[in-house]
């Protein structure tokens, strides 16, 4: 698995960039997706793929005992870009 730390200093020794200033810039990347996703809006991320925001109608979940609701709400979803698929694809296989 690979946590914020190792992207860090990853991404730092490929840019030659400082670890601080590396954590400056993926803060400031995520900080975005994070903010334009819950405006809704699609980010798209050539060769990686594509984050978006569906909507989910309201749900309901009969029981034995109560009726539960969902509310409608948005969902993330990540479609992966078909560079990344075929790379996955490659390196693990597929089935």
């Amino acid at each position: 698995m690979i946590n914020k730390a190792a992207l860090m200093r990853s991404a730092s020794r490929t840019t030659g960039l400082s670890l601080r200033d590396t954590a400056a810039c993926i803060d400031s990347v995520v900080e975005t997706i994070n903010d334009a996703i819950s405006r809704g809006e699609r980010i798209e991320l050539r060769g990686f793929g594509t984050f978006s925001v569906k909507q989910v109608s309201t749900k309901n979940y009969p029981t034995s005992f109560t009726q539960k609701t969902v509310p409608a709400h948005g969902r993330i979803v990540f479609r992966p870009s078909q560079r990344l698929k075929k790379s996955v694809w490659d390196k693990i296989g597929g089935t």
